[in-house]
């Protein structure tokens, strides 16, 4: 007896259990949720020089896939947000891409932006 009174409290502890969790993890929330969590938080670092860097976390956008989609991005974001020119004709020129390429995907672009813009762009 004490068995059969074991599987049927189990049983709707099981099925209360579940309607309670569906209750409590309803869609909106999740939805409400993942919209507070793609939203942007936008603040300013300060170090030792009082210098303010601006810091977004916001994920960066992907440059592209292949090496060239990525030149072409970086040298647009270079042109259009930066103010200076680049060019991938010798090999010291796609030298200096490579490593621009690899500091826009460590800093992102707010970072790769402040720490290239040019003095007359500066805002």
């Amino acid at each position: 007896m004490a068995f059969i009174s074991y599987i049927v409290g189990s049983g709707l502890t099981a099925l209360i259990g579940g309607v309670s969790y569906r209750y409590f993890s309803s869609k909106t929330e999740n939805e409400d949720l993942n919209e507070d969590l793609n939203e942007s938080i936008n603040y300013t670092l300060i170090d030792e020089k009082l210098k303010e860097t601006l810091v977004s976390s916001k994920k960066t956008p992907s440059l592209g896939v292949t090496f060239q989609d990525k030149c072409n991005s970086i040298i647009k974001i270079c042109r259009e947000d930066c103010g200076f020119e680049c060019r991938k004709n010798s090999k010291k020129d796609r030298q200096k891409l490579l490593r621009y390429i690899r500091e826009y995907e460590k800093l992102g672009k707010i970072g790769f932006v402040n720490n290239h813009k040019k003095k007359y762009k500066r805002d």
